[in-house]
Order: C-alpha cells, then structure tokens, then sequence
C-alpha cells in the first residue's frame, strides 16, 4: 500500500486505504497522518474526517476531536462521531448532562455501540457510580462479548478498586480474544497471584512458558512469580517447566532461580560451570552463572566474570543487574549506585530496575537520594502498584502515617487517569 501512495500520492482513496491498513496494524500516529492526507484532497469524505474524530479521541486530544467533529457536523450531522466528540467534550468540562445528552442520543440509535457505551460508562464514573459503570459494561458484554474496549476498561475498572478476581476474569476474556496482547495476559497472571487463585495463575501463564515462548515473556511471569508466589510449590512449578525449555527460556528460569535463592539450580540449568572464554556469545548465560556463583559466596570469581562480560558489553542487562546486587552484599554500595544508574538508563520503564537503584541508595545509607529515586519512578512510571507500595512503605517510615496518606490520594489520581484513557 505504501508503494501505491508513493507512485500516486493525490488519490484521496489510496490514502484512505493505507489508513485502514495502519490502523489494522496499531500504528495510529502512520494512520492519523494518512487520514489526514486523504482529507486535505477529499474534504467532503465524511468517514474519513469520522476516522480521523475517532483517532484523535483515542489518542486523548479532545480538543482536536471536537473541532473535527465540528468540521464532520457540516456534512454529516447524524454520524455517531460527532455526538461521541461532543460528549467527551462536555465530560472533560464536567459538564456531565450535556455529556449525558450526547450519550443517550447516540445510544437511541446505536444501543450497543461499543464507544457509546464507553462513554455512558465513564459519565457514571464522574458521578461516583463505579458499581453502575461495571454493570453496564458487564450488560455491553452479553450482547457483544466480542468487544474488546469494554473489556479493557472493564479490567481498568475492576483495577481500580483491587477487584482482583474480576480483573483476572476480564484480562483472561482479552487475552482470549487477542492472544498476541500480551500486557492483558500477564495482568490475568498477576490478578490470580494477587486473589490467591495459583491453580488458576497457572492457567494463566501457560501461553507465556510454552516450549516456544520468547524468554522476555517468561521472564515477565517468573518475576510475577517471584513477587507473589514464593513458596515450594513455585519452584517446583518452575523446575518442571524449565525441562522443556529453550536456550533463552532456560537463561529467564535461571534468572528466577537466582532471584528466590536457589542458585544451584541456576547453575545447573546454566550449563553446570563458567564457559570460557567469556564472549558476546556466551555473555548471558555466564552473567546468570556469575550470579548464582556470588550468591554462593565465590564473590572474587563472579566479580571477575562480570566486570568481563560488562568490559564486552556495558549495557547487559542480566550481568548489570547481577554486579548490583553482589556490590550490594559486598557493602560497596557506590559502585551498585553507579551500574544501577546505567542499568535504568537502558531500561527507564523497568520497575524493577527502579527498584534496584533505590536499594542501591539505601544500601549506601543516602536517604535523600533514595526519596528522590522512588518519587521519580512513582511519576515517571505511573499507576504501577510496585513502585506505589515501595514509595508508600518509604513515606510511612520516613514522614509518617499522614504523608502515607498523600501518597495514597497521589496514587488514586494516577489510577484515575490511566482508567480515563481506557474508557476512549
């Protein structure tokens, strides 16, 4: 489609196309632009401006959907984007009966609309009536249990008020419904830990340690392990599965090892003993082995293998994180701080690592500087319940109960936003 739109670029239905295609592929910001030329050469095509309504609430700017939808109005005053516009419009403003109005009047006509519904569910929000919004959604489900967008914000909704068994329920409904979405799979996973249903947590993670399964992915569902599931059974669990897996699934299952103390099987799992020479090659799995080999006390051995592969590559994230924590219980706490640094700047959405630097801080007794971390990782990682609970652990020590609070209401608005964006 981009070769027909290189060798004709003014044919409005050549533009029209590639948008379709681009929003198909989740590219939204590659579809807005080719809506947007399609517009510029055919401004009377009212799906097009309706399209392009539509994108601009999903992307959050309401001020640029109400002025499209002001445009569409002139041409199409009865498409349900104009109302849908309007009614975001009003709601931003607080003005929950004229949001109202836009709603209803796009429901007489369109009564399970998904984004109409959407709406609705978000009106009843602002007034306080959550049970209300999740009832609605539930009754939009019956008739379309195909719609993934009340299912979302259905799961946000459920989030929000650590309705665990229900988050679970929704997540496991979108992963069903689009197995590559892999956020809403690892949410159902976390959901069950999190309301202690490990038969059904189990359930849950199966398409993430498959045979096949990108070691990314298991790595995500044995940290969940390792957050909410420490017990025998776990590493069990772990071992078992580990059996029959890859070279790079072996390396994330000897990372859990690692991580919930048990090195030997890391080792085992690792190939038994160091591969030398260090190379690129082998950087990974002798990275996890290093690990396991100071966590055992051979602290001398394994400084020596990391500072190699970190000679090799700098940016290793499994050696970055292993040299941290043996710097740690070595008590040399200025050199954790300075690989945690470079550690974060590889990975900045990494909780995780977050975490680390703040232990890093800790572990060196600087109390400011591990305030300050965990309050940038609170904003600029928002609504993640990890760093919520570390940050509130901090604050209830260092400043108090009432402090505790703040941090509480603090992480309540950034619920409330994230819900926002899942109700569009």
């Amino acid at each position: 489609m981009l070769e027909v739109v290189a060798a004709k670029d003014d044919e409005p239905a050549y533009w029209e196309e590639l948008g379709k295609v681009q929003v198909e592929l989740g590219s939204l910001g590659d579809a807005y632009y080719a809506y947007t030329r399609a517009h510029e050469l055919d401004r009377t095509n009212a799906q097009v401006l309706a399209n392009l309504t539509q994108l601009a609430l999903l992307s959050g700017d309401i001020d640029v959907a109400e002025k499209q939808a002001r445009q569409l109005e002139l041409i199409s005053a009865d498409a349900p984007a104009v109302k849908l516009a309007h009614g975001y419009a009003a709601l931003r403003r607080q003005n929950l009966d004229e949001a109202d109005r836009q709603a209803d009047a796009l429901l007489r006509s369109l009564p399970f609309e998904p984004g109409a519904k959407l709406l609705k569910a978000r009106i009843l929000l602002a007034r306080g009536k959550h049970e209300e919004a999740a009832s609605l959604l539930e009754k939009q489900l019956v008739v379309r249990p195909d719609d993934a967008g009340s299912l979302k914000a259905l799961m946000a909704l459920h989030e929000r008020y650590e309705n665990w068994p229900g988050v679970a329920s929704a997540a496991s409904r979108v992963a069903q419904l689009d197995p590559k979405d892999v956020d809403a799979g690892l949410a159902a996973v976390d959901a069950r830990l999190r309301s202690k249903d490990i038969a059904g947590a189990l359930r849950a993670a199966q398409p993430f340690l498959k045979p096949d399964a990108p070691g990314e992915q298991v790595d995500s569902v044995l940290w969940l392990w390792a957050e909410h599931w420490r017990s025998p059974e776990a590493l069990a669990a772990a071992r078992q599965f580990s059996r029959a897996a890859g070279p790079q699934q072996r390396l994330a299952y000897a990372g859990y090892f690692n991580e919930v103390g048990s090195p030997q099987d890391a080792i085992d799992l690792a190939g038994g003993r160091p591969i030398l020479p260090i190379s690129l090659a082998n950087s990974s799995a002798n990275a996890i082995i290093a690990d396991s080999l100071a966590i055992g006390g051979r602290t001398a051995e394994a400084k020596q293998m990391l500072d190699t592969i970190l000679k090799l590559e700098p940016d290793h994230v499994y050696a970055l994180r292993a040299r941290i924590n043996l710097e740690i219980r070595a008590g040399r706490a200025i050199a954790a701080i300075s690989d945690a640094q470079r550690l974060v700047s590889v990975l900045p959405k990494s909780a995780r690592d977050r975490l680390l630097l703040a232990r890093a801080y800790a572990a060196a007794g600087d109390s400011r500087q591990l305030d300050r971390t965990l309050w940038n990782a609170f904003h600029e990682i928002p609504a993640n319940r990890d760093l919520y609970e570390a940050l509130r652990a901090h604050v209830a020590k260092s400043d108090g109960p009432d402090a505790a609070e703040a941090v509480d209401e603090e992480y309540r608005h950034q619920q409330d936003a994230e819900l926002v964006r899942e109700f569009i």
